[in-house]
């Protein structure tokens, strides 16, 4: 019995030496990750109000620019997972992300720089 003991005991002392080794703190990674859930969730939750307000307050431009960075956001995580995964889930949310994001973007600039003569002609082709 004691021969199994000091077995177990050996392998608890191995598996520690092994995790002290490889410099990764499993705890501190998963409280990472909760953190990063937890601030997108807020973020988000905090974008949608101010859209809201922004809308029936009637300023176009707070809309534009805050959706710009929400469709930034969804860009670059969609982009870092894709990198990885390579799943076309991901790739379309990388799609919707960039083209969210140029189209919140020119919104944004055609309201507040006067850019709306260049943008019809665009939308035109011509």
């Amino acid at each position: 019995m004691s021969d199994l003991m000091d077995n177990n005991g050996n392998r608890k002392e191995e598996i520690l030496a092994r995790s002290r080794q490889s410099l990764k703190d499993e705890g501190l990674e998963h409280a990472e990750k909760k953190g990063f859930y937890l601030g997108e969730l807020i973020g988000s939750v905090f974008a949608m109000v101010l859209i809201v307000l922004a809308f029936f307050i009637g300023q176009a431009e707070t809309i534009f620019a805050i959706s710009t960075v929400v469709f930034a956001v969804v860009f670059g995580q969609s982009l870092t997972v894709y990198r990885f995964k390579k799943n076309k889930y991901y790739l379309a949310w990388l799609i919707l992300g960039v083209m969210g994001t140029m189209y919140f973007f020119m919104l944004f600039m055609a309201a507040t720089q006067e850019w709306t003569p260049i943008l019809e002609r665009l939308w035109k082709f011509g």
